[in-house]
């Protein structure tokens, strides 16, 4: 069913070259791919009347000069908002609306790996959101793969959006992996790099799974997961990665 292409880069600028620049934000998109990253992750939830943003956290305070929950704010009030908190040489920078990300990694020709992050109670109107910003505008040539944590949010996802790829989010590689990717029709598996082992890796390639690892900021630790047979690796440091040649 997928009619997307799930393949994404090697190494994939974790919420753009976060290690530089705010993380989620269009300074930190253009910086990944100043450095070369064909491929980013970008979080997105949604404001109190349903426009999707990309941001990580519930809560506003670490990343922007607001506070309180995400979701309770309107888009006319996030849009206020300065998303440089923790890189604050780029001041002012916007909290970015998901169709803004999309229109400068289009533009760029970059692949996206967008993990639909909903507050709790959220899922299927983040979900719904993402798609909506997404179905009708991303190129077919570039590569696409919606992921989450959350299964319900990925179960929305494949009702309304079917033909694009999906990834379900873990920690470590759970005992019935293969049945959870069956059940909501996923393409890939990510994980946390540290608790991936060579006979999971195998074995998830042997079923031809695509196979991810975050949050991969050393460079002989990315080269070691390459060689068990890791597709790729998020990173905040794309530039280090690249020039180490990955």
């Amino acid at each position: 069913m997928e009619f997307f292409n799930s393949q994404l880069s090697r190494v994939i600028a974790h919420r753009g070259a976060s290690a530089d620049a705010p993380e989620n934000t269009l300074a930190a998109i253009t910086l990944a791919a100043d450095h070369g990253a064909k491929s980013v992750e970008i979080d997105a939830m949604i404001s109190r009347d349903g426009i999707a943003y990309l941001h990580h956290d519930d809560g506003l305070e670490r990343c922007t000069n607001g506070e309180g929950y995400l979701c309770s704010y309107s888009a006319e009030q996030l849009d206020s908002l300065d998303a440089s908190t923790l890189h604050p040489q780029f001041q002012p920078e916007p909290l970015p609306r998901l169709d803004a990300a999309i229109a400068l990694l289009t533009a760029n020709k970059m692949g996206l790996n967008l993990e639909i992050k909903p507050t709790p109670g959220l899922e299927r109107e983040t979900a719904e959101a993402v798609v909506n910003s997404l179905k009708n505008v991303w190129p077919e040539e570039l590569p696409l793969v919606l992921s989450s944590f959350s299964k319900d949010a990925l179960r929305a996802a494949l009702e309304f959006w079917p033909e694009a790829p999906r990834a379900l989010i873990t920690c470590t590689v759970p005992s019935d992996w293969q049945r959870q990717l069956q059940e909501l029709q996923c393409t890939n598996l990510h994980m946390a790099a540290p608790l991936l082992d060579k006979d999971s890796a195998s074995s998830i390639k042997a079923a031809e799974y695509g196979l991810y690892c975050y949050t991969v900021n050393d460079v002989e630790m990315a080269k070691s997961l390459l060689t068990m047979g890791v597709d790729g690796v998020f990173t905040d440091k794309p530039k280090m990665l690249l020039n180490a040649g990955i």
